[in-house]
């Protein structure tokens, strides 16, 4: 199948027993003329890690860093940064680190996210499949690479991917990453190296990537994907615990795939928490039943609601672009 200028689609689906869509070939031929159409953001990104920084000279607005994405073989090769004030209206902050400029790497820059840490701002990557770390006195960058990761290939059992941050109340910066096994350790107090005598890994569910981590009300809650990003049923599932180590009780999908609506491949998600309230805010990636693959991905964001126990509502993903003031 063709459109102008380029091919369509390249994941081909068909419709399983359950009535859910399946993953059955890829073929990727990206086209610069097809457009995504379900995103506020109006161009193909994944992996999205939204944030409200503490700086009062930055907590107007949401900050979101992503892959960008539209590229075969996730070939992406720089970051840039997104900000908006209502989730709806997003303006382009420019590109913040290339590769060209990571003395270790050159190649699949993927899963960023940023922490603020007493003034400074530090901004986690995967390049190669190592996790990076760089450093700015902006969220808007430009962010200056460490000369080696922060984890490297070799330094865990497993493949270091997908980093995130999550912050306890003790105020421990926590550095999260991992594909098949899940891991967390403290961050050092120069944020660019992590105490390894103190890392610690599990495996929820059937555990594939993106490890997320958020405490609400005292309770803590791991979400995480599973299947694979070109997967239709690629989707995210939780769990919750008393403490960071555990024991995690799961409670299983927290978004998945809307068939209806060719909505597919939901996965890959970040919290944002708006400050001084108990909202709480899903960012995820997902993909067109027609155009899509899970190398032309699209944002979307959705409240989440809590029932009574802690436990989550399914999310279901739609075509409403979900719009949320971050005036206080």
């Amino acid at each position: 199948m063709t459109v102008a200028g380029g091919w369509l689609p390249a994941t081909v689906c068909s419709v399983a027993k359950s009535g859910r869509l399946q993953m059955t070939a890829v073929d990727v031929m990206p086209s610069l003329d097809i457009k995504p159409k379900h995103t506020p953001l109006h161009r193909f990104l994944a992996d999205p890690s939204p944030v409200v920084f503490d700086d009062p000279r930055y907590a107007d607005r949401y900050f979101l860093y992503a892959t960008e994405d539209g590229f075969d073989d996730w070939g992406s090769r720089s970051f840039r940064v997104y900000t908006s004030t209502d989730l709806v209206e997003w303006t382009d902050g420019g590109r913040i680190l290339s590769l060209d400029d990571v003395p270790w790497g050159s190649k699949h820059a993927w899963a960023p996210c940023a922490c603020e840490y007493q003034g400074r701002f530090y901004f986690y990557f995967v390049c190669e499949g190592q996790v990076g770390a760089a450093v700015s006195d902006s969220p808007y960058g430009p962010f200056r690479s460490t000369s080696s990761p922060i984890v490297a290939a070799d330094d865990f059992p497993g493949y270091p991917i997908d980093p995130a941050v999550f912050r306890d109340d003790d105020g421990t910066d926590w550095l999260l990453w991992g594909n098949r096994i899940a891991y967390a350790a403290p961050l050092n107090d120069d944020h660019v190296t992590i105490d390894a005598s103190r890392a610690f890994h599990w495996v929820p569910g059937d555990f594939r990537e993106a490890i997320w981590i958020f405490k609400r009300q005292g309770m803590y809650y791991a979400g995480w994907s599973e299947n694979d990003a070109r997967d239709p049923e690629y989707c995210v599932k939780y769990a919750t615990a008393p403490t960071l180590h555990g024991p995690w009780t799961e409670h299983g999908v927290l978004v998945e795939q809307n068939p209806s609506l060719g909505l597919l491949g939901t996965g890959h998600h970040g919290v944002i928490h708006i400050p001084s309230t108990d909202e709480w805010i899903l960012s995820y990636h997902l993909f067109d039943s027609e155009y899509g693959t899970g190398y032309r991905r699209e944002v979307a964001f959705a409240p989440l609601v809590f029932n009574a126990d802690g436990t989550i509502r399914q999310v279901v993903p739609s075509d409403t672009w979900y719009r949320r003031s971050i005036a206080r």
